[in-house]
């Protein structure tokens, strides 16, 4: 089974009394989420997640991250190619993208 990868840009209210901690660790509690920082810039959170298929990984933020109290917006962004993690090069070579 393959997994999919993908990476999810929150922008949330801060809490009164907590600003972003509450939130934050409700996202954290998933299982589906393996990371998650507080960003500056255009969004604030950074969600690292891993679902079985893209549908899976749709219902998650549609269903569970999306209806959170205080999450004004998300964008997924779906990790297609490995060319680098963990700090080691990825044989890349001159393959392309199967397509199914």
């Amino acid at each position: 089974m393959n997994e999919v990868h993908a990476v999810i840009e929150l922008r949330i209210t801060p809490q009164r009394e907590c600003g972003f901690g509450k939130i934050a660790e409700r996202v954290s509690k998933f299982e589906q989420v393996e990371a998650c920082f507080l960003m500056s810039g255009g969004y604030d959170l950074l969600v690292f997640v891993k679902g079985d298929s893209l549908q899976d990984v749709a219902q998650f933020v549609a269903a569970d991250l999306s209806t959170i109290d205080g999450v004004l917006s998300t964008s997924t962004h779906f990790m297609l190619k490995t060319y680098k993690a963990k700090g080691i090069l990825e044989n890349i070579g001159d393959s392309r993208l199967e397509i199914s």
